[in-house]
């Protein structure tokens, strides 16, 4: 499967839902025949579509064709959500300083469901990225 497949499949979409938000916002004319053959690598979009493929995944062209491999990187969720466990924990060293009301069982709430959220990622990278098995 490449990740022109993979990626649509994350983000929930049909092929041809895809296709039609796709077209509309980047405004090109792409048919279900050619997404379908970008997803099965029978043909390759021109440079300034890629741009607007990884534009429209939120993700790196090298990420986008296969050239930033799972297993020599940390995987980009895991990542995020580390580091978003990192700042909660500067928010409970500086509880009385935040200028929004910290609720401590809130916090430690969200501490616990982020760490949960990166277990699930880390699974998710070790099983080739099938977010949709778990």
């Amino acid at each position: 499967m490449t990740r022109f497949r993979e990626l649509r499949l994350q983000k929930g979409y049909t092929q041809e839902a895809f296709r039609k938000i796709y077209n509309e916002r980047y405004n090109r004319n792409y048919t279900s025949a050619a997404i379908s053959m970008i997803e099965h690598g029978k043909r390759m979009p021109e440079l300034g579509a890629l741009i607007d493929f990884a534009d429209f995944y939120d993700v790196s062209l090298d990420y986008l064709l296969g050239r930033d491999m799972p297993g020599n990187q940390e995987h980009r969720i895991y990542r995020q959500l580390r580091d978003i466990m990192e700042r909660l924990d500067s928010i409970r060293v500086d509880e009385g300083k935040s200028e929004l009301p910290v609720v401590k069982e809130d916090i430690e709430m969200l501490g616990c469901l982020l760490q949960q959220s990166a277990v699930l990622a880390k699974r998710v990278e070790l099983e080739d990225n099938a977010w949709y098995r778990f």
